[in-house]
């Protein structure tokens, strides 16, 4: 079943300076509610907080005027959207960031049987890229052909990083009211921002190669998905050299082929393997931190409490001492 908003609520909602406006849309027959808030970071970025509640499989199609750079980051049910400018269907996970650049939007989200999604959207505008964002890319010029000729370019897709999620989740539910409000969203909002735009500056850098493109057959794209859920779901804590054997592709084509499908590196996976793998061992009270930095494959005690501290932004022991987690 599909149904469209065409609202000029909606409309007005989106492009209105007013700074705090809020937007709810009913669904006919019980289907279910969509619901907006919208708040103004500085006058070139504006921050959206979603949620829907939807109770049947539905297809919402909406046209929006909604111009800029848009960071979006979903935090509860996934959601297919599609995107006519650029004849684009993708699935938005759980924690995963899309940044788009558009001019406007015609498309559509398909939401499954009782879903309940949350996202968190800034909208960036020109003169705000224009001074930040512009200047760090090597192809401005496609981005803004493609801008004039309303085609939307997908930028980024990925899991969002754990300070990204951490962020996203503050903003979209601030403690703060009045200034305070104002001021503790800027400082997150503007955090996202730097964070995002440097790695999207990081793999531009990357992108540019002199030599001939890899190709990657299907087998490769099998062993690259065994290598990607074998970081995530087994036991083991492995090495990008172990992996590598493991999957029967070399380490080249591994951190080249983790980038080109899932826009990410083997690194930045095993990382996140071995701290969550850290934290349930320390959890359980059962080791001690030189058994645990050794368990996740540290050689050094000192290396692997640097490591957590920095992932997680606590020290091991003040965790064993308080056996309180806020992760």
């Amino acid at each position: 079943m599909s149904y469209r908003i065409s609202s000029i609520d909606f409309e007005d909602f989106i492009l209105s300076s007013n700074e705090c406006n809020c937007w709810q849309h009913n669904i006919p027959n019980n289907l279910g509610v969509i619901k907006s808030n919208k708040q103004i970071i500085e006058d070139n970025i504006f921050m959206f907080k979603t949620s829907a509640s939807i109770n049947k499989k539905l297809e919402v199609k909406s046209f929006s005027k909604v111009s800029g750079l848009c960071i979006a980051i979903n935090l509860e049910d996934d959601v297919i959207y599609t995107d006519n400018s650029n004849n684009s269907k993708l699935l938005f996970k759980k924690d995963e960031i899309l940044i788009k650049y558009v001019n406007s939007y015609d498309g559509s989200i398909i939401f499954d049987n009782f879903t309940k999604t949350k996202s968190l959207c800034l909208v960036i505008r020109d003169s705000f890229l224009e001074k930040y964002f512009f200047n760090g890319l090597n192809n401005v010029k496609v981005l803004k052909r493609n801008f004039q000729n309303h085609i939307s370019t997908n930028i980024k897709k990925s899991l969002a990083s754990y300070k990204t999620k951490i962020l996203a989740n503050e903003l979209y539910n601030s403690p703060f009211e009045g200034d305070l409000d104002t001021l503790y969203l800027q400082s997150k909002a503007y955090e996202i921002i730097y964070s995002e735009f440097k790695d999207i500056f990081n793999l531009n850098k990357e992108n540019i190669c002199t030599c001939k493109k890899v190709k990657f057959n299907s087998l490769d794209i099998e062993s690259l998905k065994k290598a990607k859920e074998l970081i995530l779901s087994s036991q083991k804590v492995y090495s990008i050299s172990d992996l590598s054997k493991e999957v029967a592709l070399n380490e080249f084509k591994l951190k080249l082929g983790f980038k080109e499908l899932f826009n990410t590196t083997p690194g930045s996976l095993v990382l996140q393997a071995r701290m969550q793998k850290a934290k349930e061992l320390l959890s359980t009270g059962d080791y001690n931190i030189a058994e645990v930095s050794s368990i996740v494959g540290y050689k050094h005690q000192q290396s692997f409490t640097v490591a957590f501290t920095k992932y997680f932004k606590v020290n091991p022991k003040e965790l064993i001492k308080n056996r309180t987690y806020y992760f």
